[in-house]
């Protein structure tokens, strides 16, 4: 992009809803190239707080999504030149932008995807699922009881181990001391999770577990314009997550895979989704096939990654949506570029290592050996966030304790 187009673009601020890694990997892809970057999050002590990247407007920094927060958004809104991009960088700012997206859309460029009766499908994984099989998407095989017996019947149809997993895990995920999902050996544990759930106000789906380990997980990265185009995409090898097996992931490699792209393109293209998005599938070594996992409809943990790896896809979204669209940019990223959420992926890590699924040789080339590699936090470019991530980790450490 040449000099005159960048500052066109970046006339337009940006306002992005929870300030985690996530929102930290957004922030590290506009606020260098001159993007002014507020930052949003109720949680204090989240890592962006301590991020030079981000703007802190008291109106909006610590808000929970809420009234007040929809104030100070519109406030600030009004105020600026253009009208800044929204972008959402963790869940619970969803159901906010979606019930509020009327107001919103007046002062913010917001993505289609963020439209109330586009992002519900996304958001309940049983409406994604049940779409995704009409469209014949391949899945681990799925149910979804709407009673008592028909999740006894699902029970004693599926094979083990299996997967309760909540359609609005958002709603649900703190009182599974911040796990997404459960996973069970035998048919009673599946119905008495199933209820427990339902007990807690979410529907819930059950899935079965693909078999094989974590480096049979691939993702991609893809953001689509309004016509459905792919304008960004890439794709990643997931090696390791925390917590181990159901996690988020804690260790990337850049990894291009045509399979992947194809499966994401396609995907995208027949749910009709617009913005950006994260696809996760598995390998099944049983049916030597790829099947889906997910789609966050959002920029996801491992998206510093892409910036890493030569294929910006916030930076490509972000421009498009104010207008000035780069090229398009797909297989063209740098190969074996590494990705690590250093504090999560040294437990994890040391989980595998003590299990004797992972060498010493590979613990020490992997978790340790930083050449080649983006990590989530920590920066020499950012350092506020160099004395932040010990009090980060203290908090999450005395906050899942306190789950627990």
């Amino acid at each position: 992009m040449s000099e005159p187009e960048t500052s066109a673009a970046t006339r337009h601020a940006a306002v992005v809803l929870t300030v985690s890694p996530t929102g930290l990997a957004v922030a590290r892809s506009l606020a260098p190239r001159g993007v002014k970057v507020w930052g949003v999050d109720s949680n204090r002590l989240e890592i962006g707080h301590f991020s030079r990247w981000f703007i802190r407007d008291p109106r909006i920094a610590y808000e929970a999504a809420g009234p007040k927060l929809l104030a100070g958004l519109l406030a600030l809104g009004r105020e600026q030149p253009a009208k800044p991009v929204l972008i959402i960088a963790g869940d619970p700012y969803i159901d906010f932008v979606a019930e509020h997206h009327e107001a919103l859309r007046e002062h913010f460029i917001l993505a289609e995807s963020m439209r109330p009766e586009v992002n519900s499908v996304f958001v309940n994984k049983r409406t994604f699922y049940e779409r995704c099989l009409e469209l014949g998407v391949t899945l681990p095989r799925t149910a979804f009881p709407k009673n008592e017996a028909e999740a006894e019947a699902a029970s004693r149809e599926l094979r083990y181990p299996a997967i309760v997993k909540p359609t609005l895990v958002h709603q649900v995920r703190r009182r599974l001391g911040g796990q997404k999902l459960v996973e069970v050996d035998n048919a009673a544990d599946l119905v008495r999770w199933w209820k427990q759930i339902r007990e807690w106000g979410s529907d819930a789906v059950l899935q079965e577990v693909i078999p094989g380990p974590e480096a049979n997980l691939a993702v991609a990265a893809v953001y689509t314009d309004a016509q459905l185009e792919v304008r960004s995409l890439f794709t990643a090898r997931k090696n390791r997550q925390y917590p181990p097996n159901f996690g988020s992931g804690s260790y990337m490699e850049a990894w291009w895979s045509d399979e992947i792209a194809k499966l994401s393109c396609d995907l995208v293209q027949a749910l009709g989704y617009q913005g950006i998005c994260g696809t996760e599938y598995k390998w099944d070594e049983r049916d030597r096939q790829w099947k889906l996992i997910e789609l966050n409809p959002r920029p996801t943990l491992w998206y510093a990654l892409t910036r890493a790896a030569g294929v910006d896809v916030v930076w490509d979204a972000y421009c498009d949506l104010v207008g000035r669209p780069n090229a398009i940019h797909r297989n063209c990223q740098d190969d074996g570029v590494r990705w690590q959420l250093l504090v999560r992926d040294v437990v994890s890590g040391w989980h595998f290592w003590r299990r004797g699924e992972l060498s010493t040789r590979e613990f020490l080339r992997t978790v340790v050996d930083p050449r080649r590699k983006e990590y989530a936090v920590l920066s020499l470019r950012d350092p506020g966030v160099l004395w932040g991530y010990p009090r980060n980790t203290l908090w999450k450490i005395q906050a899942h304790r306190h789950k627990d």
